[in-house]
């Protein structure tokens, strides 16, 4: 399962499930940290990619 279907996964189970506090907190928790991974994956491709093309130059 890719890093995006578990952020899904999640905002549905979060939007669609009845947890307990502290489950709700956990899957928020989780959500959060998948979300600050895909942003830092992003943040390195948008590097990668500016230092490729700074090779074409």
């Amino acid at each position: 399962m890719t890093t995006i279907d578990q952020i899904n996964e999640l905002r549905t189970e979060l939007m669609n499930c009845d947890f307990s506090k502290g489950e709700r907190q956990d899957a928020e928790a989780e959500l959060e940290k998948l979300e600050a991974l895909v942003a830092a994956e992003e943040r390195q491709f948008e590097q990668d990619m500016a230092a490729w093309n700074a090779d074409l130059e």
